[in-house]
């Protein structure tokens, strides 16, 4: 499941397969593409260390991408920001939420510019991945994006037949590769590997000056939370974007979250679990619904709670800052990890 749906917890199995993934891989039977495209006579030149034909390995396995991709389709929530980050526009992206032009938030116009993709599920906010075959072959791509989003095989096979597709990061739960994962896997795809990787090393750097500067950080327990529903939060797991930039600056995510969450993103607490959430730091991620806080204020055992007491219960409420967050991009990230550590800095001094 995606890391946020500010419109409700809403279940992400709700997927197109069965009966009607098929009808649609029939339909789109003779759109060509596939997961393997024919080779060039001989490989032409990428920018930022790529060679083409090349061969990509994902979680469904492998795809070659002939030549450098002209027209990029991205079907994953955030893809338009590695594909961006790469210096590739798509001609097509995916809404996730937010009112941004092309489904483009600020920290990503500037590598946009004046491209004008198409915008598929445009005001959806469901958090639920929803293919658009038709829409998506219709386009013409030479290449289809499918990182930060579920697939299973049907849907890749039907994504496959339109275009060669890429699939999530292999290795990882759905929803839960690291960012770095998702940058790199975008880089290898488009043939600019060193691309990705000078990027990744620009926010571990900054990652890293972060850590040196507040060794207050170190080993000091964190808790990420949000609220979708009356009387119960959602704590966000080790593996969820917010809770690893988190981690990624010193703080450590209680294994006791770990396994409350098993292999989803995040497990729902009840409020009179709320002691669960009682560590040396409770950051609430309410940007998108800032109305929550006197809620979460009000809960009964909220005030007891020796992080509250302490005066280390943050609540990040810039809608800015959230959904940067939420993204947990390589374009949103160095924003929000200033924002981050100034705020944590204050309440550990």
């Amino acid at each position: 499941m995606p890391a946020s749906d500010p419109v409700g917890h809403l279940t992400r199995r709700r997927l197109l397969t069965g009966a009607g993934a098929l009808g649609a891989l029939g339909l789109l039977s003779a759109c060509g593409g596939g997961s393997t495209a024919t080779s060039p006579p001989g490989p032409a030149a990428a920018p930022g260390g790529g060679a083409f034909p090349l061969t990509v390995e994902h979680s469904k396995g492998t795809t070659e991408v002939a030549g450098a991709p002209q027209r990029v389709v991205t079907v994953g929530f955030s893809d338009q920001d590695p594909v961006l980050a790469m210096g590739v526009r798509p001609v097509a992206v995916t809404d996730w939420y937010g009112d941004h032009p092309y489904a483009t938030w600020p920290w990503a116009q500037d590598e946009l510019g004046d491209a004008q993709p198409l915008v598929m599920n445009k005001g959806a906010f469901t958090g639920t991945p929803d293919y658009q075959y038709e829409q998506i072959a219709a386009l013409a791509p030479d290449l289809i994006v499918g990182l930060y989003t579920s697939m299973d095989d049907t849907q890749f096979q039907t994504l496959s037949r339109i275009a060669p597709t890429v699939a999530p990061p292999a290795g990882f739960p759905e929803w839960g590769a690291p960012w770095q994962e998702y940058t790199r896997l975008a880089g290898r795809a488009l043939g600019v590997p060193d691309r990705a990787e000078e990027l990744i090393g620009g926010i571990d750097a900054q990652l890293a000056a972060a850590r040196e500067a507040h060794p207050e950080f170190a080993g000091r327990t964190a808790v990420v939370a949000e609220r979708f529903e009356g009387g119960q939060s959602f704590v966000r797991s080790p593996g969820d974007p917010r809770s690893q930039l988190v981690a990624a600056l010193g703080f450590t995510i209680p294994p006791e979250i770990a396994e409350l969450a098993g292999d989803q993103d995040g497990a729902t607490v009840s409020d009179e679990r709320m002691g669960l959430l009682d560590r040396d730091v409770l950051l609430w991620n309410t940007g998108f619904s800032p109305e929550v806080r006197p809620e979460i204020e009000a809960a009964p055992l909220y005030s007891q709670l020796g992080v509250v007491r302490a005066g280390r219960s943050v609540f990040v409420e810039d809608p800015l800052v959230s959904a940067a967050w939420t993204w947990g991009t390589v374009l949103s990230l160095p924003s929000v990890i200033d924002a981050l550590v100034g705020r944590l800095a204050a309440v550990m001094a």
